[in-house]
C-alpha cells in the first residue's frame, strides 16, 4: 500500500459501494479539474466488465486499453495511455474492446499495479467497479486514500458500510497473513454466517494482542493508515449531509478507521445533459453548480501536500465534516437557479415546499432507520446480513 501523505504522487482509487452513484463522472472531472491546475493527472478505467469512463470524457471506444495490456503479448503499458485533448491528463481505457476481464488473476492484477506504481505523474486517479468483490478491494487497497461515493439513500449507505467492513477485513487478512495463529482467527471471522456474529473491531484487534502481541501493534498501526474520503453525490438538501455524516461514529465504532469528507454535490441537471451529450461536465457546464462543487473538491486536494490529510482551519470548523456542511449550506442557494436574495425565477410557492420538505422528512427518517438497523447487535439485524467479505 502507498501511503499517500509520504509520498509526492497521489494515487486516488475511486469506488461506490453500489452502481448508480456517479463515481465515473466524479473521476473524469476530478481529473480534468486536476489537470488543469497544471497538475499532471493519468486517469484509469480500472472498472473491468463496465469499462465506461471514456464516454464521460467524451472519448470514442476504440483504442486498445488494460483488457488487451494483460491478455495480449508485445504491449507496454505506455502503448494504451494516451494524451487527452484536456491539459495535462492522460487516460488508460479499460477492458471495452476485451471481453471477459471482470474477474482477473492475482497475475494480471499484480502486474497492473506494478504498472501504476512506476508512473511519473503528479495524481492517478483509479475509477472503479461497484460492490466489494476482491478485486475491486485490492485495487482500492493500493493506497490509503481512495474515495467512496454516496447518494444519500438508505442502501447506499449501507453499502458503503459493507464496503468498508469488506476493506478493512481484507487488508488485515493481506497484512498479518505470516502470522499463523492470527491468520486463522481472522478467516475464522470470515466464514462466520450467523447475524451480527462479527464482534466489534475493538475486540477483534484485542482478541488479535491476545493471540501474538506483536501481530496486534501491527493491526493497530496498519487501521491509522486506512483514511478513505467519502464524497457525498446527488444531494438534494444540506440534511443529506448531516444524516451520512453519522455513518461516520458508526464506521468509528464498529472498524475502528477514520473517515473524512471531502465535500457534497448537489443534483444539477446539467450532469445529466454533460453524459447525453458525451462532454465532460467541466467542459460543457463550467459555471454549474456541480461542477464547481467537484472543483473545490480538486482543489482541496491539491491543497493538502499530505493528502489524504487535508489542512483544515480547526478555529473556523472542527472537522472535514463540518467544512463539508457549512459548503453545503452556503451552496444550498444556487440549487434549482434560486438565490440566496430572492427566488430567482425557480422559486418554490408553500404547495410545492410543503412538498419538499416531506419528501426530505422521509428520506431523513427512512435514513435514521437504516443506520439504527446497523448498530443493533444480536437481532438479527443488516450489520450481520451485509456478508459480501471479500476472497
Amino acid at each position: 500500500m502507498v501511503i499517500c501523505e509520504n509520498s509526492y504522487r497521489k494515487i486516488i482509487p475511486v469506488a461506490g459501494g453500489k452502481g448508480g452513484v456517479g463515481k465515473s463522472v466524479l473521476s473524469a472531472n476530478l481529473g480534468i479539474f486536476l489537470g488543469n491546475s497544471g497538475r499532471r493527472t493519468v486517469l484509469v478505467d480500472l472498472d473491468m466488465g463496465g469499462s465506461n469512463l471514456h464516454t464521460c470524457l467524451g472519448l470514442k471506444n476504440n483504442r486498445p486499453g488494460l483488457g488487451n495490456f494483460v491478455s495480449a503479448r508485445g504491449i507496454s503499458f505506455k502503448d494504451i495511455m494516451y494524451r487527452t485533448d484536456y491539459p495535462n491528463l492522460f487516460f488508460v481505457p479499460g477492458d471495452a474492446l476485451v471481453p471477459g476481464m471482470a474477474d482477473m488473476v492475482y497475475g494480471q492484477r499484480r502486474s497492473i499495479v506494478s504498472q501504476l506504481l512506476k508512473l511519473e505523474t503528479d495524481y492517478i486517479i483509479l475509477d472503479l467497479g461497484s460492490g466489494s468483490h476482491s478485486n475491486i478491494i485490492d485495487y482500492f487497497l493500493i493506497s490509503n486514500s481512495g474515495i467512496l461515493v454516496a447518494t444519500p439513500q438508505a442502501t447506499s449507505v449501507l453499502n458503503v458500510f459493507g464496503f468498508l467492513k469488506s476493506l478493512v477485513f481484507r487488508f488485515l487478512q493481506r497484512a498479518l497473513s505470516g502470522r499463523k495463529s492470527v491468520g486463522n482467527y481472522i478467516n475464522s471471522l470470515l466464514r462466520e454466517t450467523k447475524p451480527n456474529a462479527l464482534p466489534p473491531m475493538k475486540k477483534i484487534l484485542r482478541e488479535i494482542e491476545a493471540l501474538d502481541r506483536t501481530a496486534g501493534g501491527t493491526a493497530r498501526e496498519y487501521l491509522k493508515n486506512l483514511k478513505p474520503s467519502l464524497v457525498v453525490n446527488m444531494a438534494e438538501s444540506p440534511e443529506d449531509l448531516a444524516i451520512i455524516g453519522n455513518l461516520r461514529s458508526l464506521v468509528k465504532k464498529s472498524l475502528e478507521i477514520e473517515l473524512s469528507c471531502l465535500g457534497l454535490v448537489y443534483y444539477d441537471k446539467a450532469v445529466g445533459r454533460s453524459v447525453s451529450s458525451l462532454s465532460p461536465l467541466a467542459m460543457q457546464s463550467p459555471e454549474s453548480l456541480a461542477a464547481r462543487q467537484i472543483a473545490r473538491i480538486a482543489e482541496k486536494i491539491i491543497q493538502s501536500r499530505n493528502f489524504p490529510e487535508l489542512p483544515l482551519d480547526l478555529s473556523m470548523y472542527r472537522d472535514s465534516f463540518e467544512l463539508a456542511a457549512l459548503e453545503a449550506e452556503s451552496d444550498f442557494p444556487e440549487k434549482d437557479g434560486r438565490t440566496a436574495g430572492g427566488d430567482g425565477g425557480g422559486g418554490l410557492n408553500p404547495e410545492e415546499m410543503i412538498a419538499v420538505m416531506a419528501a426530505q422528512q422521509k428520506k431523513i427518517s427512512e435514513l435514521q432507520g437504516a443506520l439504527r438497523m446497523l448498530n443493533m447487535g444480536g437481532r438479527g439485524g443488516i450489520l450481520g446480513g451485509l456478508g459480501g467479505m471479500p476472497d
